[in-house]
């Protein structure tokens, strides 16, 4: 499944309208294909009506349903034009009634929402405020055309939006039905395929059918040299985080590689060695407070090494942390910069400068804006193409985390829709890490190892928090149950 913007969405339907398939006939099917989505029989069904294509569906679903017998009226903000003023011609010669918005009384069984389409941005003003309320005030079943009116779709912003029951996306999933408060307002997404060419178009969906092709059979005949080795560095004074570091490990080694060495600063070995069990342990020069710089310890702990991770716990001094990453970005070995090794960067992006590792960086929306000097605002605003722009301008892979998560290499994007607030603690994160960091030792890519690691955390979560609700699941309990999906993958 390809999950498109706007623009990309707009782009396949011209091109499906210029291969011969008229705008007509495009209106038509959806209209079809939202009546298949609801019982609208013996139902008393109002649909309000805005402008352009998303109006339009509104119309050819009234025809639709006034064919078949159904008891539906249709409520315009605006005079119909164009392909959407055809439908509503076919619907009034049926005998279907139109009325002004102003005139709707919302005591209705459905009502279908064909206000504003994707389109949409910025907020809705008064008078379509005014009816945004009043459809989510109506107590009816509600049924929106593609997104539900107010949000964006290319971020899943916006001020009031309606709250629907059940949205029908056109064709394709736009990145606002996930992002942003997509996934809230949406209901149920469903999603109707109408015949407009988009197979080639947008990120590729993140799911276990894209995951399970990374978890083959292991051969009788391997060791644990056949699965790669990785590193993950972190930990400090003020973020010992022994528990964390091996919930990482863990993770790591759940995720399939064959050995994973915990590096910290030297006086938390202690601590860690109680908590890091599977794991092998790496002292790391500190200065009493966090890792110092140690060119034969780097030699030393990169070597073999398939994929390092560093960031978790390492707290400030970015200047002398900042040695440390742009050593190992200058290795020939897959670098994973989570955390504080993102402050790093923010710090000194030229730490990025001509670096010969495979780099990921894995932030958040507010370290994604420090890292490219943008406000938090420009970055909701338009998440896929900061991460874009930043991936080709550094040539790097970038997974930004959300509600979905976003991973480009800058030519390629996915999207890994599927989390939810259940993962939304202190130490979810560092779990992440782990998991890529064994995946990528593997010998997959960043973006590969980055949207499938994400999806098996979703998925841990998920599984916790339902037996042990949202507020009770654990970063800790989400990594010990990463094993049990990947097991599954070869039933």
């Amino acid at each position: 499944m390809r999950i498109l913007t706007n623009g990309q969405m707009r782009l396949a339907d011209r091109h499906t309208i210029e291969g011969g398939v008229s705008g007509f006939e495009l209106m038509r099917r959806a209209g079809a294909a939202i009546a298949e989505c609801a019982d609208f029989s013996g139902r008393k069904t109002y649909i309000i009506c805005g402008k352009g294509n998303n109006g339009g569906d509104g119309y050819s679903l009234a025809a639709v349903l006034l064919s078949r017998g159904c008891d539906v009226t249709v409520f315009k903000t605006v005079e119909p034009e164009g392909d959407s003023a055809a439908f509503s011609e076919i619907y009034k010669s049926k005998g279907g009634r139109e009325f002004a918005a102003s005139e709707c009384d919302y005591k209705c069984d459905i009502l279908v929402d064909c206000l504003f389409g994707t389109g949409f941005h910025g907020e809705a003003d008064d008078i379509y405020a005014e009816i945004i309320d009043k459809i989510n005030e109506s107590g009816a079943f509600v049924v929106s055309a593609d997104i539900p009116s107010g949000l964006n779709g290319d971020n899943g912003r916006g001020g009031k939006c309606v709250n629907a029951d059940i949205t029908v996306a056109i064709q394709a999933p736009k990145l606002g039905h996930f992002l942003g408060k997509g996934k809230d307002v949406c209901g149920k997404l469903i999603i109707k395929d109408i015949g407009i060419d988009c197979k080639d178009t947008g990120a590729l969906a993140v799911d276990e059918k894209f995951c399970a092709r990374f978890f083959p059979p292991r051969r009788n005949d391997s060791n644990k040299g056949s699965y790669g080795r990785c590193a993950i560095i972190g930990g400090s004074k003020n973020y010992p985080g022994a528990i964390k570091l091996a919930d990482m490990g863990l993770a790591a080694l759940q995720s399939g590689c064959g050995l994973c060495t915990v590096a910290a600063p030297e006086f938390l070995i202690p601590a860690l060695s109680a908590a890091v069990v599977e794991n092998t342990l790496f002292p790391l020069d500190d200065d009493g407070r966090g890792i110092c710089y140690n060119k034969e310890q780097i030699d030393e702990l990169a070597r073999m090494m398939k994929c390092v991770a560093i960031g978790p716990g390492i707290g400030g001094g970015y200047k002398e942390k900042s040695r440390v990453i742009a050593d190992l970005a200058s290795r020939n070995i897959r670098l994973i910069i989570d955390a504080d090794g993102l402050n790093c960067l923010a710090n000194d992006i030229s730490v990025l400068d001509n670096h010969t590792a495979d780099i990921l960086v894995t932030p958040h929306p507010m370290e994604m804006a420090r890292l490219n000097k943008l406000t938090l605002d420009q970055v909701l605003e338009a998440p896929l193409a900061v991460a874009e722009n930043f991936a080709k301008k550094y040539g790097v892979t970038v997974l930004l985390k959300g509600s979905a998560t976003i991973i480009t290499d800058g030519e390629k994007a996915y999207v890994m829709k599927d989390g939810g607030p259940y993962l939304a603690k202190g130490g979810s994160g560092d779990v992440l890490t782990g998991v890529i960091t064994g995946i990528a030792a593997r010998g997959y890519s960043l973006a590969e190892s980055a949207a499938v690691g994400s999806y098996l955390c979703a998925m841990a979560g998920k599984r916790v928090s339902s037996r042990i609700g949202e507020y009770g699941t654990l970063p800790s309990q989400v990594a010990r149950e990463i094993k049990r999906i990947t097991d599954e993958f070869g039933v």
